[in-house]
């Protein structure tokens, strides 16, 4: 794939996301998919990924992110992204706090015929906690 088509990539999973839609994100995910850094609870597969999506979309049911960079190389892409949401419901075993969030997170991806095959992230989850009084 072109560095512009795994980009391309990117902004499909970005729109995935953002429009709560499970059914598409898993299809941008390969049959072996594998998750590096799997929702807490989750397992490492495609299945387990939107299994925590899900779970965060109920917690925050206006759940985003903003891609604010990518870098691609080979069959890989790198992005850094925004994600915010305001917690409306259980999320972690802790009841809705009304309150917002917006920190910033690195995904790796390994691409492999058009699809995602491996995932790698790092997401500021304390300052997420601390921002929602958690």
């Amino acid at each position: 794939m072109t560095d512009t088509q795994l980009t391309d990539l990117v902004a499909r999973f970005e729109t995935a996301v953002n429009g709560h839609d499970a059914a598409l994100a898993t299809d941008l995910f390969s049959p072996g998919f594998v998750d590096h850094a799997p929702w807490p609870g989750h397992t490492p597969d495609a299945a387990g990924f939107t299994a925590g999506l899900a779970e965060m979309t109920e917690a925050f049911p206006d759940f985003r992110v903003e891609v604010l960079q990518t870098v691609a190389q080979g069959n890989m892409v790198t992005w850094r992204f925004a994600v915010s949401g305001s917690q409306l419901g259980s999320f972690m075993g802790a009841p809705a706090t009304g309150k917002t969030f917006n920190i910033e997170a690195v995904d790796i991806l390994r691409i492999e015929d058009g699809r995602i095959a491996e995932h790698w992230g790092v997401m500021d989850s304390a300052t997420m906690m601390e921002q929602l009084g958690i």
